[in-house]
């Protein structure tokens, strides 16, 4: 089995299997870390896929080290691309009737949902570093490249993340 930088290196000169194949080894991480900056399914595989094809144009600056922190280091921008393009406008209906939400989903389903109540909890930074530390699998020094914020700065959103987390799960009866 090739290496990574192995790939990259025949992906740069132009060997499209090559690249096909570090997205088959990596979309699963790209695509979960997306969805969980993102909060939807549909606005993580857009930015996903914006990822892979900004890592394909960029292959020849990819220049060693962990393809996967690269990738990554990718997609985090592509999010920050696509939040700055994003205008929110909540509008509000006065009149609309509040309907109760009944749980009919499956407990794994639940707890996935749970997950994802409690990382929208968390602070935007916090949730960011667990995302790409605890989820994505990133090392602390990876995430900190990345996002281009302190080594400190990330272990510690990640401790204070994690002990949130923790705390609301526990709450909720999922940990």
């Amino acid at each position: 089995m090739r290496s990574d930088p192995d790939l990259a290196a025949s992906a740069a000169r132009g060997h499209e299997a090559d690249f096909a194949e570090l997205v088959r080894r990596h979309q699963a991480r790209v695509r979960g870390m997306a969805r969980r900056l993102t909060g939807s399914v549909s606005d993580g595989d857009d930015i996903a896929q914006a990822t892979f094809l900004k890592a394909w144009q960029k292959i020849g600056s990819y220049a060693g080290g962990t393809f996967s922190a690269w990738v990554c280091t990718i997609c985090w921008r592509e999010y920050l691309q696509a939040r700055r393009k994003q205008k929110i406008e909540i509008e509000f209906d006065e009149t609309a009737e509040i309907i109760p939400f009944e749980r009919t989903q499956s407990d794994e389903v639940g707890d996935q949902m749970d997950l994802n109540r409690a990382l929208e909890k968390l602070s935007e930074a916090q949730r960011v570093c667990v995302v790409l530390c605890v989820a994505s699998g990133l090392s602390h020094r990876e995430a900190a490249e990345a996002t281009g914020w302190p080594l400190g700065t990330i272990k510690s959103h990640v401790t204070r993340g994690v002990a949130a987390l923790r705390k609301h799960l526990e709450s909720s009866h999922v940990a």
